[in-house]
């Protein structure tokens, strides 16, 4: 008999069953689930019927679920004398929540939401019992707080930040301005800016391609942006590596916040909702649209977040 896989290979090879970016796996495994023949399921379509929890649909999320399954693996290890996936039970999975204590209630969320979906790889890999259940799912550890899910910055706040001279300047104006996130920020070349047309073309998550348009602020930093620049060239020298930039941009938020003496942070949605507040405000007041009428183009094509997320408007637009 063969040498068992790690326990590491193991969660990851269960992570990879339920990581459907690719579109024909996504299909398959849609089929299989439903009972279907469908040619081609969509992320969005797969997501409607109720099936969003358990599954990866985007590089980042992929990201962030694999970085919290190696700390849960490397607990599992240290811990406990399991050699199977199979063998871990919620005791072991309430026990490794009981070592974030301390943390934001977001963040106890984020590691939940890793252990659900590893419990239900393991499900479908391997054909055994999860381990996460419902006293998993309402175990909370002593000492959480509640994130605050407000504007950290006020807007005058974000004007001293883009306004203060650093480095990385001419990446926080973009995303004031434009909206972009900031690992949308490599993929940024100077094809990619329609002045005439007032939009900008984007990559964003998941390597899904964006046509955003352009509001008045935006459209006066690209143009001069891109002076004495060719098509091909990107707009700005960053790491190609989503994980990298971030950090850089994070890191010279806070460095920024630390000379202004604001609120210490790297958080780069302040920018975005920023941005989007500025161009909704825009919209109302100069263009004269309707408030119902603005949140929502702001929200879907701004944004680029789709049609009808009032979760998204509540975020960007209320707080």
């Amino acid at each position: 008999m063969g040498k068992s896989k790690s326990l590491g290979y193991q969660i990851h090879s269960a992570l990879n069953v339920i990581n459907l970016q690719e579109s024909e796996k996504r299909t398959e495994l849609f089929n299989k689930l439903n009972g279907t023949d469908f040619q081609y399921v969509g992320k969005r379509e797969f997501k409607k019927l109720g099936q969003t929890k358990e599954f990866i649909f985007s590089k980042r999320t992929a990201e962030n679920t694999t970085e919290k399954a190696k700390t849960f693996c490397t607990f599992l290890k240290e811990n406990y004398n399991i050699k199977l996936v199979r063998d871990i039970t919620p005791d072991m999975a309430i026990a490794f929540l009981q070592t974030k204590e301390g943390c934001s209630a977001k963040t106890i969320s984020a590691y939940k939401n890793m252990l659900y979906k590893v419990s239900y790889a393991i499900t479908l890999r391997f054909n055994a019992e999860g381990f996460y259940n419902k006293v998993v799912s309402e175990f909370k550890p002593e000492n959480t707080y509640k994130s605050n899910s407000q504007r950290l910055y006020t807007n005058e706040q974000i004007e001293q930040i883009i306004n203060y001279k650093s480095d990385r300047q001419n990446e926080l104006k973009c995303m004031a301005y434009t909206g972009c996130r900031i690992h949308e920020l490599i993929s940024i070349k100077v094809s990619s800016i329609d002045l005439d047309g007032r939009t900008i073309h984007i990559i964003g998550k998941g390597g899904k391609d964006t046509l955003r348009p352009l509001s008045p602020h935006g459209i006066l930093f690209l143009k001069d942006m891109i002076k004495g620049k060719e098509l091909d060239d990107n707009l700005f020298n960053l790491p190609k590596s989503e994980k990298e930039t971030r950090q850089l941009m994070s890191n010279e938020i806070r460095k920024i916040t630390t000379a202004l003496n604001l609120p210490i942070s790297g958080k780069n949605h302040e920018f975005r909702k920023y941005a989007a507040q500025q161009f909704c405000s825009y919209l109302i007041n100069h263009k004269g649209w309707s408030k119902e009428k603005a949140r929502e183009f702001v929200s879907s094509r701004f944004l680029a977040h789709g049609l009808g997320r009032e979760d998204i408007k509540r975020i960007y637009l209320d707080s």
